[in-house]
């Protein structure tokens, strides 16, 4: 900014002398006019070690040291005391301590006022020493109301500069300040939707690894077991683990998409066939806690959308069932299709929901839940599915009475536009 400011005070002080010179002319004050043309040539030589060479500390020692020698000369050729210099000590003191580090300013302000002392000193108790011109009372008027305008111009627009650059200063520091807040704002969200694809993750794949588990015990533990059993349990192990792995591995690219915010992963499938792997492994997991899982497909409809999000909201809803429901409980998924929509619900006959809970069912609330066999949940799974179905499109709706049974029906249409952007989670 001091360079900015030095720039613009060179070129006002340039255009002051200018003026003078020429009122000089008319007035006929050679001396003066030779003295106002001729600083004209430092001053440009200044303009330079400052614009090209940049050098600036130079420069402002240069411009000091020029302006108060020609400063103590024009007292003494204009009338002293009487003239207009007191005008000038004025303007030129604001220019320096506008444009010096913070260092100088008691310098060059102690170097105004000691010159500015001795200068009035002698033009008031030695007269003698001061050139009068002896001109009319209209050319005193004049000069004054000039140098007076012409300072006063020059600091004005000093002033001016300075606020005009605080504003501009002012108004970057709220546009960094809006910037960072955005920054923070999407940091934010990140971290929760970090949060959430975890608790995803845990919730998707910890039942199916605790079905492996448990079969890995029994075969452990049981020495009983026949060739033939041990076959077929190896056999379901086998497949158990492959679809469990299969599933983790969609997870995990997806939740890669996800924190990317890249675009959705847009598919063309049978709902059949996408939920096939899915379905035998909450099967396994239902059956281990003698709970039934029966599948009908009414229809098998065909969906050009963000399977990932589908395959994540049948997941939760399937695995809530199985938590809710007591063992030799019964639960039921349906895939149909109204025209253009899918429909799929989950019905179960488990503990049920009371009423004044289904309120706030799809609100994020993080504590811990227990099923029937006191499984352990992070209270996230049915936030995660409203959102979900929200962006695919769609919504969730449940029918509950406690000690009954819950419903939870998903409608989504099954055509979803490929030029639809990705949203977060």
């Amino acid at each position: 900014m001091e360079k900015q400011l030095f720039n613009s005070m060179l070129f006002i002080i340039a255009v002051y002398l200018i003026a003078m010179g020429l009122l000089n002319i008319f007035l006929g004050q050679q001396l003066l006019t030779i003295i106002s043309f001729a600083t004209l040539l430092p001053l440009g030589g200044i303009f330079h070690l400052v614009r090209i060479k940049n050098q600036f500390t130079l420069s402002l020692y240069l411009f000091g040291g020029l302006s108060y020698p020609l400063i103590a000369i024009n007292f003494f050729l204009n009338d002293g005391v009487l003239g207009p210099t007191a005008y000038i000590f004025l303007l030129i003191n604001v220019v320096i301590i506008s444009i010096s580090p913070r260092k100088m300013i008691v310098g060059w302000a102690t170097v105004n006022t000691l010159l500015f002392i001795a200068l009035f000193y002698i033009g008031t108790y030695q007269p003698g020493w001061i050139y009068t011109t002896n001109i009319s009372k209209d050319y005193l008027f004049l000069d004054h109301i000039l140098t007076y305008t012409g300072s006063l111009l020059g600091i004005t627009l000093l002033l001016a500069t300075i606020k005009e650059y605080y504003y501009y200063q002012k108004a970057e520091a709220e546009a960094k300040r809006n910037e960072l807040a955005l920054l923070n704002r999407d940091l934010s969200e990140i971290n929760k939707q970090k949060d959430k694809i975890i608790a995803i993750i845990v919730h998707d794949i910890k039942n199916p690894l605790n079905s492996i588990l448990q079969t890995l015990e029994l075969i452990n533990q049981d020495g009983d077991l026949s060739p033939e059993d041990l076959n077929f349990i190896h056999s379901e192990l086998l497949k158990n683990t492959k679809r469990t792995y299969d599933m983790m591995e969609n997870i995990l690219e997806w939740s890669s998409f996800e924190l990317n915010q890249t675009r959705n992963r847009i598919k063309s499938t049978d709902l059949k066939g996408l939920f096939k792997d899915t379905l035998d492994i909450m099967t396994a997991i239902a059956k281990q806690k003698q709970v039934t899982l029966l599948v009908e497909f009414a229809k098998n409809p065909i969906v050009n959308g963000e399977t990932d999000r589908i395959l994540l909201i049948v997941r939760n809803l399937i695995q809530n069932a199985i938590k809710f429901t007591h063992s030799g409980g019964i639960i039921r998924f349906e895939v149909s299709g109204e025209d253009r929509e899918v429909v799929i619900s989950v019905e179960d006959n488990g503990i049920g929901i009371s009423e004044e809970k289904i309120k706030d069912l799809f609100r994020l609330e993080i504590k811990p839940t227990y099923g029937t066999a006191n499984e352990k949940g992070t209270g996230m799974g049915l936030h995660i599915c409203h959102q979900n179905a929200v962006k695919l499109g769609g919504s969730i709706e449940v029918r509950s009475k406690e000690g009954m049974g819950s419903v939870f029906t998903l409608r989504f249409p099954s055509v979803l536009s490929v030029e639809k952007p990705a949203v977060s989670l």
